[in-house]
């Protein structure tokens, strides 16, 4: 498990996130399961949160740690879309207020419980990371595995850019602030980590708006 300190920011309090990918059996794990492990969580850890996603449209792990501290802020401001912070986290990471949407996106589906391999992201006040990452194997019988959320492809890029409608010029436009001079012809040739940064500074941008919208 991949564990971040955030100091405070923009008057938030200190937390840590936790990111991980466990196998599991999809033999003994059902996706009811899962939610109830969040709520479990939640009512015995003192301000801590559970989610699991599917990490098919996450760009990498700042991709979820953007979308945490946005939860975090949002729920500080009380400008929250869901009462839940589990739920608002999937809104962030899918940049979209629509909790329907979100889950259908970055929900855990039963195809990821056949491939055995699933992801969680922990938010907590407190530096109980490692053992709640204990309490949930010991729950689901399961095990960690590598993060393997930071890999590079132009499958995965183009497959996120184009979930999130993002446009070659939008991409370009980025690359020009980097210093980076490239029409459309050449985006593809490009150094694959800057369209990575690109593309996260614009999904970054897209929950920045969301966060700014009005309930």
């Amino acid at each position: 498990m991949n564990i971040y300190f955030i100091k405070d920011s923009n008057g938030l309090s200190n937390y840590y996130v936790g990111i991980n990918q466990i196998e599991i059996d999809p033999n003994k794990v059902q996706i009811n399961e899962l939610v109830e492990l969040n709520e479990i969580v939640h009512i015995h850890h003192k301000d801590t949160v559970l989610q699991f996603f599917n990490d098919r449209y996450v760009l990498n792990p700042e991709h979820i740690l953007h979308a945490c501290y946005f939860v975090q802020k949002a729920f500080y401001a009380s400008n929250n879309i869901s009462k839940k912070k589990n739920l608002e986290l999937l809104l962030y990471l899918a940049a979209n207020r629509q909790i329907k949407l979100s889950l259908d996106r970055f929900g855990v589906k039963d195809y990821n419980l056949t491939n055995k391999k699933i992801n969680f992201c922990i938010i907590s006040s407190e530096e109980n990371l490692k053992q709640v990452n204990i309490e949930i194997n010991r729950y689901l019988h399961s095990k960690d595995i590598s993060l393997d959320l930071g890999k590079l492809s132009f499958d995965k890029f183009d497959r996120i850019k184009k979930y999130f409608e993002f446009s070659d010029d939008q991409i370009l436009t980025v690359l020009s602030s980097y210093g980076y001079k490239n029409d459309k012809k050449e985006i593809n040739p490009l150094n694959l980590e800057r369209l990575y940064e690109a593309l996260n500074d614009l999904i970054c941008e897209k929950m920045a708006l969301l966060s700014l919208e009005k309930s």
